[in-house]
C-alpha cells in the first residue's frame, strides 16, 4: 500500500550533492539581490517594486492570481511544507484554469518536510507540469519580466514583492535553471509505488480519516462525486475493509515510514537527465 523511497528511485538517477550545492549558489545571488530592493523599501528609496501586504490566505490568493492570469509564460517554485490539502488544492484550481487558458506553466515543488498527503496530491495530478525538486527560495517568474518573491516584514505582517529589472530577472533565470537541472516530474513518482493504492487513493484514504464526506473530497481535489467514490470502493477493497469510515481509520493506524521518507528526502534530488520542464 506504500509508496517506496524516493531516496532509492532518485539515486538510480545518478544523484550527487553537486547539484544542491549549484541550487545554493544561485540561491545566494538572488537572495543578494532581494535584499537589496528589501532595504530598500524600509528606507523608502525609490525601487521599481510593487508590495503586498499579506492581510490573509484569500487576499493573498486574490493578489498572486490576478498577476498570473495576466502572464503568457510562468515560472514557479514552491514550498510544500505547512501545506495541507485544503490549503493547496485552491493553488492547484488556479493552476489548472490557468494551463487551460494557454499560460505556459512550470511548477517545482520543494516537499522536503511537507506532507506526504500533499505529495500525493501533487504525484496524481499528472495531467499537470508539476515537478519536485530542491528550491530553498519559494518566486514566480512572470514572462521573464516580473519576479515575485518574499519582501520585508512590514507593520509586523509578512509581504510580497513584485520587482523587476535586468539584475533580479537574471539572478532569478539562473536560479531556476539550476533549480530544473535537478527536478524531476512528479508524475513519474507514480511508477515508485508499491502494489496498492494510487496517489490519489493515498489523498482520499486520508481525507477518510479526517472525517470529510465524498462531496466533501470532490470539492477539494476538484473532483466529480462519481469519482470519489468510485476511488473509495477501490482503496475499501485494497485495505480490506467493509466500509468508508473504516477504511479511513485502517489508513490512519497504518505504519507509512516510506511516505513520511518521500517527503522528507527532497534533498536527495540532483540531477535527472531526461526530466527537464518545459
Amino acid at each position: 500500500m506504500h509508496q517506496i523511497s524516493m531516496h532509492k528511485a532518485m539515486h538510480r538517477r545518478g544523484t550527487t550533492t553537486f547539484g544542491r550545492q549549484e541550487v545554493l549558489d544561485a540561491s545566494l545571488r538572488l537572495q543578494v539581490v532581494r535584499a537589496r530592493f528589501c532595504d530598500d523599501l524600509l528606507a523608502r528609496r525609490p525601487c521599481d517594486a510593487e508590495v503586498f501586504v499579506v492581510s490573509d490566505r484569500a487576499a493573498l490568493r486574490d493578489w498572486l492570481e490576478g498577476h498570473c492570469g495576466r502572464a503568457e509564460e510562468l515560472t514557479a517554485v514552491t514550498w510544500t511544507r505547512h501545506q495541507t490539502v485544503e490549503s493547496f488544492a485552491p493553488s492547484d484550481r488556479c493552476n489548472r484554469e490557468l494551463v487551460e487558458s494557454g499560460v505556459r506553466m512550470t511548477s517545482f515543488f520543494d516537499i522536503s518536510e511537507g506532507s506526504p498527503v500533499v505529495t500525493d496530491f501533487i504525484v496524481a495530478a499528472d495531467d499537470m507540469p508539476y515537478h519536485v525538486a530542491f528550491g530553498p527560495i519559494q518566486l514566480k517568474l512572470l514572462d521573464c519580466e516580473r519576479v515575485i518573491v518574499e519582501g520585508p516584514v512590514l507593520d509586523d505582517r509578512r509581504s510580497l514583492m513584485m520587482i523587476q529589472g535586468t539584475e533580479v530577472v537574471n539572478a532569478a533565470k539562473q536560479y531556476l535553471q539550476a533549480v530544473r537541472r535537478g527536478a524531476m516530474r512528479a508524475a513519474e513518482l507514480r511508477q515508485h509505488y508499491t502494489t496498492g493504492l494510487t496517489p490519489r487513493q493515498h489523498v482520499i484514504a486520508a481525507l477518510l480519516g479526517d472525517g470529510c464526506t465524498d462531496e466533501d473530497i470532490a470539492e477539494r481535489l476538484t473532483l466529480s462525486v462519481r469519482t470519489v467514490r468510485y476511488e473509495v470502493a477501490k482503496l475499501m477493497d485494497v485495505l480490506e475493509v467493509k466500509t468508508r469510515f473504516a477504511a479511513g481509520v485502517r489508513y490512519a493506524e497504518a505504519d507509512t515510514p516510506d511516505r513520511h521518507q518521500i517527503a522528507g528526502t527532497c534533498n536527495a534530488i540532483d540531477h535527472c537527465g531526461g526530466m527537464h520542464a518545459r
